[in-house]
């Protein structure tokens, strides 16, 4: 088990992303949010999860939130502040079993035997 000085911290832009994700935002939508690619989105995610030792994003948000990486407390006021219809989504999105994605990391040829 990794104990938070292991932790690394997250870029402004890593912080971001992860809120969207936390908030049921797909890639997309957050890519929009963020106006950026869905691919950079991904890249800042797979950041995420690397600096946080995360399985997916729930525990990458769980371990973020844990240690005061991003903020719970306004992840809960954007949501209190939208519509019943928007909560009903949200709460369908998060209930919808995870994708798996494989995330391809380069090998570091000063580490290979």
């Amino acid at each position: 088990m990794h104990t938070a000085k292991h932790l690394r911290p997250l870029a402004p832009r890593q912080a971001e992303a992860l809120t969207h994700r936390a908030r049921g935002l797909s890639n997309r939508e957050t890519a929009q949010a963020m106006r950026c690619s869905v691919t950079n989105v991904t890249n800042l995610l797979a950041e995420c999860f690397y600096k946080l030792h995360a399985r997916n994003s729930t525990d990458a948000v769980a371990k973020a939130v844990k240690h005061g990486l991003i903020q719970l407390a306004l992840i809960a006021s954007i949501i209190s502040g939208i519509g019943a219809d928007a909560q009903e989504q949200l709460r369908t999105r998060i209930q919808r079993r995870p994708s798996v994605r494989t995330i391809r990391i380069r090998n570091n040829r000063e580490g290979i035997a």
